[in-house]
């Protein structure tokens, strides 16, 4: 069987919402490359008996038990002191580990405050790991058949340990792990309940698994295959994409972290073609996703945002999407320009989206309802005009 795991972010600053917790999405990726199966992620405050009751319920069930944050110097850092008491261990001082804290301060050309001897205990019969880019030893309990796995919450040193220590101590350990393997297909301009009609078969598989995930005007297909070796991975991969493809074509549109916004601009870009762009009550959405898209190539040339724009009284969006191109692309040097805007009319939410090109001053406009809260409105919008030109015939 494949080892289960399961992971737990420390911190009371996870639950307030202003810190993010990207560990647990790291650590998961990584485990599913190693074909270590995660069962559950969950997050607690710094609550010594909380956290403790947490350790104690993950090893009842899963093999492996990761734990992220709290083995700072401070005195609301509860993950040494909760894992002793999870596993039924005293801590215990240890000596080596107040020299290597010790060597990197000195290191760093700071003196030790008497706090960070709070990072040399340890549960008794913990196996230490050295932390060589930070200040917080990590440790491995190995307790009845499963193990707590325990590394610090600052992600540049998390990702560092867990790839030079803790997945070849795993590799050890379980020696004969499948591998578990991730391919992602995005699709624009067709809702979720269209994709499920049309694969809704494959989404009953058991290997590969298919699933589904929706947002503004794209959905996600996620495809992940378990095998004995990559290449049996990949082999199952590529045969349920095979049959996506053919079931949805052009409506895929990328693929692996591809953005449409990068799409469309490699194909300006092939075709020697620039793009700009007008927005009106988008909060810049488009142009955002076009300047990290670009990053710098020159393919989207200029945004224009504009706070509201209505050029008559009757709110016929169309018309406002053909005004806002004639008012301001002899402005804007382009090949193409696409116009977004969201309306709040009432109780309605209304986006249109123009397309124009310069050469020969054609123009498609569209305009569509919007049943979201309005703060999604704008990154909509926005993917529904780069649609526009991804499908356009250059």
């Amino acid at each position: 069987m494949k080892p289960t795991a399961e992971i737990i972010a420390i911190g009371s600053e996870l639950l307030s919402g202003y810190i993010v917790d990207t560990n647990s999405s790291h650590i998961s990726r990584v485990l599913s490359l190693g074909g270590i199966q995660l069962s559950f992620i969950s997050a607690v405050g710094d609550d010594e008996e909380v956290i403790s009751a947490i350790v104690t319920s993950a090893l009842s069930r899963s093999d492996i038990v990761f734990t992220t944050g709290g083995l700072g110097p401070t005195i609301d850092d509860k993950t040494r002191a909760s894992v002793a008491l999870a596993t039924n261990r005293q801590l215990v001082f240890e000596h080596d580990l107040l020299m290597q804290i010790e060597s990197r301060f000195s290191n760093w050309g700071r003196k030790m405050s008497k706090n960070n001897m709070r990072q040399a205990y340890m549960p008794d019969g913990a196996i230490p790991i050295e932390n060589p880019v930070g200040t917080a030893p990590c440790f491995i309990v190995e307790h009845d058949q499963s193990r707590v796995i325990c590394l610090p919450g600052v992600p540049r040193e998390m990702k560092y340990i867990l790839d030079h220590e803790v997945m070849p101590y795993l590799a050890r350990v379980f020696p004969s792990t499948d591998v578990i393997k991730t391919r992602v297909l995005y699709t624009v301009g067709v809702g979720e309940s269209v994709v499920d009609s049309k694969i809704g078969h494959l989404e009953e598989m058991s290997n590969p698994v298919v699933g589904l995930a929706a947002h503004q005007g794209i959905v996600d297909i996620r495809i992940t295959a378990t095998g004995s070796s990559e290449k049996e991975a990949d082999q199952l991969i590529c045969s349920v994409e095979e049959e996506t493809r053919a079931h949805l074509g052009d409506v895929i549109f990328g693929a692996d972290g591809q953005s449409l916004a990068s799409v469309v601009l490699g194909k300006l870009e092939n075709s020697g073609h620039t793009l700009s762009v007008v927005e009106s009550g988008t909060s810049g959405d488009l142009a955002r996703k076009l300047v990290v898209a670009d990053n710098g190539k020159g393919v989207f040339q200029a945004g224009i945002l504009l706070s509201h724009f209505s050029s008559n009284d009757n709110c016929d969006v169309e018309r406002d999407m053909e005004d806002m191109i004639q008012s301001y692309s002899t402005n804007l040097e382009s090949n193409f320009v696409i116009a977004s805007a969201v309306y709040e009319k009432e109780n309605d939410i209304v986006i249109g989206v123009a397309l124009f090109k310069s050469d020969d001053k054609s123009m498609i406009t569209k305009a569509r309802g919007f049943g979201g809260h309005v703060k999604y409105a704008g990154e909509w919008a926005a993917n529904v005009g780069l649609n526009l030109l991804r499908d356009y015939d250059m």
